[in-house]
């Protein structure tokens, strides 16, 4: 009898979500959604979906058996530093209908750009599926990216290979190929001690929480919501801050809080007060004149942080361009920290835009 094997249509896929910009999930969560996308990522993990159809003919090329396999290819790429980042493979049977010796599915990769592979999943053999729901879970793809020292190198993209076949005797079968691209991944060796990946695409965010960073998270949020020109709602996405990894930030931030009219701390009114300046200093829209900034006391009314309790010190919200305000020393140095954090983590590049987002 004569055997077919095709790529499935898109119908067929099994495929995950476009990541948001600050989508945190994990490269399982990503798999696991139901969205139409083939490639699933955020800026720390990424999920490729997709499937084979194979299809076994009669000598009437009349379909007699029929198998769809389903494949992910997911990978964490903040888990692994020094530019070397893992994939996990998963196979499984989702159909098998009249597949009496079942079928085979191999998987390899290559990548483009300043990237090496490491082998194909499996040492190079292929898995064998004869049943609805079999699967493997132990593949591994793995890659490096040789990026120099205060280098970057983007646009590297994963390409992968399906080598199926269905198995049995009789004429002899036409292997299935399906080839599918992953997501574009940049590498550098800017940011920590060792080089690193993210996926490209996504904008880098530091979440400043209310509840562990109080007024200091206040003054951000009621910044973006209250200098009245439009053009002031730095941090958001419309008007993201941009990294300034090469400037003084201690001038900047003197520029703003201790240059006339100086910052007027208060440990009366807020226990160790700091002038606590948006946009940050770390940030090429930060150094703003005080002169030109307006002060604010965030305040804790029946034990919630909220924009709606901020008092106006000094200045006008309304010709504002960056705010000053009384907060804790505890609370200016931990929100600090946090976007130190979010910069090492996220591999914020120096220029590279990123968002402040505020949660509760």
């Amino acid at each position: 009898m004569a055997r077919k094997a095709t790529p499935a249509t898109s119908t067929d896929r099994a495929a995950g979500p476009g990541g948001g910009q600050h989508d945190g999930r994990t490269p399982e969560e990503l798999c696991a959604d139901d969205s139409p996308a083939a490639v699933a990522s955020n800026r720390l993990a990424y999920c490729v979906r997709g499937a084979a159809r194979y299809t076994r003919l009669g000598a009437d090329n009349r379909v007699e058996g029929e198998a769809i396999v389903g494949i992910l290819i997911s990978s964490g790429i903040k888990e692994t530093p020094n530019a070397a980042w893992q994939e996990k493979v998963h196979v499984v049977a989702l159909k098998m209908e009249n597949m009496p010796d079942g079928v085979s599915m191999a998987v390899s990769s290559t990548c483009s750009g300043i990237c090496t592979t490491q082998g194909p999943a499996w040492g190079g053999s292929a898995v064998i599926l004869r049943d609805d729901g079999m699967g493997r879970s132990d593949g591994v793809l793995s890659y490096s990216s040789p990026v120099g020292k205060g280098s970057k190198a983007p646009n590297i993209r994963p390409s992968y290979h399906l080598d199926g076949r269905i198995l049995g005797g009789g004429i002899p079968q036409p292997p299935v190929n399906v080839d599918q691209v992953g997501p574009s991944l940049r590498c550098d060796d800017q940011v920590t001690r060792w080089p690193g990946c993210i996926v490209e695409g996504h904008m880098a965010d530091a979440t400043i929480r209310k509840s562990l960073y109080g007024a200091a998270a206040v003054t951000y949020e009621w910044a973006q919501k209250n200098l009245s020109n439009p053009t002031n709602n730095y941090g958001t996405e419309e008007r993201p801050l941009h990294r300034d990894g090469m400037g003084d930030t201690d001038k900047k931030r003197a520029v703003t809080c201790d240059y006339a009219p100086r910052f007027v701390r208060d440990n009366i009114l807020v226990p160790e007060d700091q002038c606590d300046e948006f946009p940050f200093a770390m940030s090429v829209e930060g150094g703003k004149p005080g002169s030109m900034c307006v002060d604010i006391l965030p305040q804790k009314v029946g034990g919630v942080w909220d924009v709606a309790n901020v008092r106006i010190m000094r200045g006008d919200k309304a010709t504002a361009i960056c705010v000053r305000s009384h907060v804790t020393k505890e609370q200016n140095e931990g929100a600090g920290k946090e976007v130190a954090r979010a910069v090492t983590s996220a591999r914020i590049l120096d220029r590279e835009p990123f968002q402040v987002i505020i949660a509760d």
